[in-house]
């Protein structure tokens, strides 16, 4: 592991010995990235007692299957279960199944959210996938602790979004149409691509993941049947936006490179060519182990930099006291032309070797576990939970203790009671009334009134604390940074033991 992994996370010690556990949550979903698999050279003991219900059927893919019944863990789960074993004492795990567990008040109950298995996307292969998909979305978008923020998934689930701001940025990119849903036609399509001047082009998928919706055709044989387009239109009605492109004849001839980054840090890639345009039809990977066929340095180089300069589009996001967080998990695909283009604006030259993005990915990737020469269950484990202690901590008024950057319960100094007047003798004239000395209520058990912290309206804005501070130490909490919006805590974090009601 990188030697910054080692050290420990910020504000670690104050939050161990004097706050309350941070409640982070994980959204999981895989039923495709195995640990528990002879391709994995890590320690796979620690998910010995991981339950059933967070493991997968073999077959069936579905959660509820023991590990003697043959039930798989995957990455998504393996993670935070290996934060529960090595963290524990500092925070709580709650993995939340996508397809069984996920809405608003799941994700409110947590303090942090990560999707790392499960999003919206997810939701357009379920059987009612438009209730679901209208469920999930509501969940995601206002719980207001979900990383990355809802601006930022929108930014990727909308193809176009990351696509335009990476084209702006003079990012290499292949010849893009993009097809919106409120002005596209089969017609107008066909039209726009041989104004372009391509032969043949691919189809895909705005909110689609596994090479779903992915399609080749020419223009030629689209010209002599137009049911090739108008049948792709009406099965895919339901989706917002297709990316036609020119179809780039170098690309199965060369490796696409996936880089994994964290705060925009390179952290390894994965060399591959898909099934769907591999010569024998099948995924090679290429990921540093002796087995595989060498990764090629020159892709990885050329990779990397276009995938950092890509990270650089995305929308910033923050927490809730204003501080900037970086960007999580995310994976940039990088392809390669060697062939010709017939784009009428394109420059790209046959024979040589052009790097360009294809596909820019976030939490809920393959993260290769099986597949690397190194176990990165750890390496991605101590990023999520350091992330958490980071969102929670970052900015906050007091930072060095935990406490004052998760919402708190405050109580309210108790009215002063006053004692029974004296009654008047009679043979001294009446002497002004002195007001009477405040008497504490000191009977046991007895427990101040406790007003809640309210939680930020907007997820830009900080919240005020509700608590009445003397007004000469009352100290004004930063206002957020406008951009992002800034995920709310959705959780109350137990309060300090107040302090005695002064005489």
């Amino acid at each position: 592991l990188p030697a910054a992994l080692h050290q420990p996370p910020p504000q670690i010690s104050a939050m161990a010995s004097a706050s309350p556990k941070i409640r982070i949550g994980f959204v999981v979903g895989k039923d495709n990235d195995a640990v528990e698999d002879p391709g994995y050279v890590g320690d796979a003991s620690f998910l010995a007692d991981l339950p059933g219900e967070y493991r997968t059927h073999p077959e069936t893919k579905e959660y509820g299957c023991t590990k003697a019944d043959g039930g798989m863990a995957h990455a998504d789960c393996a993670i935070p279960w290996w934060i529960k074993k090595n963290h524990g004492e500092e925070c709580e795990i709650d993995i939340i199944r996508g397809d069984l567990d996920l809405d608003l008040d799941r994700l409110k109950s947590n303090d942090v959210n990560f999707i790392i298995g499960y999003d919206l996307i997810n939701t357009m292969f379920e059987d009612n996938w438009r209730e679901r998909k209208a469920k999930i979305g509501v969940a995601l978008k206002d719980c207001g602790n979900i990383w990355p923020t809802w601006e930022v998934q929108e930014f990727i689930y909308y193809k176009s979004r990351y696509m335009q701001a990476c084209q702006a940025a003079g990012i290499p990119m292949a010849p893009t149409i993009y097809a919106f849903h409120s002005d596209r036609s089969p017609q107008k399509l066909l039209g726009e691509i041989k104004a372009r001047g391509w032969k043949q082009f691919c189809l895909k998928l705005s909110f689609s993941a596994f090479s779903l919706g992915f399609a080749i055709h020419t223009v030629e044989e689209a010209e002599k049947d137009p049911m090739i387009l108008k049948e792709y239109f009406e099965e895919h009605e339901g989706y917002p936006e297709f990316i036609c492109q020119e179809l780039i004849t170098g690309f199965k001839n060369n490796w696409e490179t996936r880089c994994f980054f964290w705060n925009a840090e390179f952290q390894y890639a994965i060399c591959n060519k898909a099934a769907v345009v591999s010569e024998s039809g099948e995924e090679i990977i290429s990921a540093g182990k002796t087995t595989q066929a060498p990764q090629p340095t020159e892709f990885i180089e050329a990779a990397r930099k276009i995938g950092k300069a890509a990270l650089a589009t995305l929308p910033k996001q923050y927490n809730r006291h204003g501080a900037e967080i970086g960007p999580i998990l995310f994976r940039t695909d990088i392809g390669c032309s060697d062939g010709e283009i017939h784009d009428k604006d394109f420059t790209w030259k046959a024979g040589e070797k052009t790097f360009f993005l294809n596909e820019l990915e976030y939490g809920g990737t393959n993260y290769f576990t099986r597949h690397v020469p190194f176990d990165n269950i750890p390496l991605w484990g101590e990023h999520y939970f350091k992330k958490a202690v980071e969102v929670m901590t970052k900015g906050a008024p007091a930072p060095d203790s935990l406490a004052l950057a998760l919402p708190v319960e405050v109580a309210e100094p108790a009215a002063p009671v006053a004692e029974p007047e004296a009654p008047a003798v009679e043979s001294t004239p009446k002497a002004a009334k002195t007001p009477a000395k405040a008497k504490v209520d000191k009977t046991p058990g007895a427990t101040p009134k406790v007003v809640k912290t309210p939680g930020s309206a907007k997820a830009a804005k900080t919240p005020k604390s509700a608590a009445k501070t003397p007004k000469s130490a009352k100290a004004k909490t930063p206002g957020s940074a406008k951009a992002a919006k800034t995920p709310k805590s959705a959780k109350a974090a137990k309060s300090p033991k107040a302090a005695k009601t002064p005489k």
